[in-house]
């Protein structure tokens, strides 16, 4: 996150930035209501609004966040099944953009015995993988 927001920076210097959490709906209604000017969001988000303008700053992918103790955690790169039977926390429908809901509900429907938690909060979701209390996968940008 401070990445894109140095970015958007860069290329706005003289907009003042006032930073406050809300899930994305909450954020998209915001944009559409006018109480913001701008988000940041992915560009899935918002391809239901016509009336908002979307500008790329930069590419991301998506990440696992594992606790730095876990046996997984030295692996480059995990496949479905290296989840199975490990504690995941999942953002609730609120707080994800619809790529990464895709991709939880993937992980949801193909991954064998799992111990799902859902979270509200992307700083939330990652104390508790810090905290060694499961992984989640996310958007890099939102990797804290």
């Amino acid at each position: 996150m401070p990445e894109m927001i140095k970015a958007f920076h860069r290329e706005y210097p003289n907009c003042k930035i006032f930073l406050e959490g809300f899930d994305h709906n909450r954020l998209k209604h915001h944009l559409i209501d006018h109480d913001s000017d701008v988000i940041f969001t992915t560009h899935d988000d918002i391809t239901d609004l016509a009336a908002v303008k979307y500008y790329h700053l930069f590419s991301g992918h998506f990440v696992a966040l594992v606790p730095a103790d876990h046996h997984l955690s030295d692996r480059e790169e995990l496949a479905l099944d290296d989840l199975a039977g490990e504690k995941i926390l999942l953002m609730d429908n609120n707080w994800c953009p619809p790529e990464q809901l895709k991709l939880q509900e993937t992980i949801r429907k193909k991954v064998d015995d799992l111990d799902i938690s859902y979270v509200n909060d992307v700083e939330i979701v990652s104390l508790m993988v810090k905290a060694g209390l499961g992984i989640t996968v996310m958007p890099s940008f939102g990797a804290l």
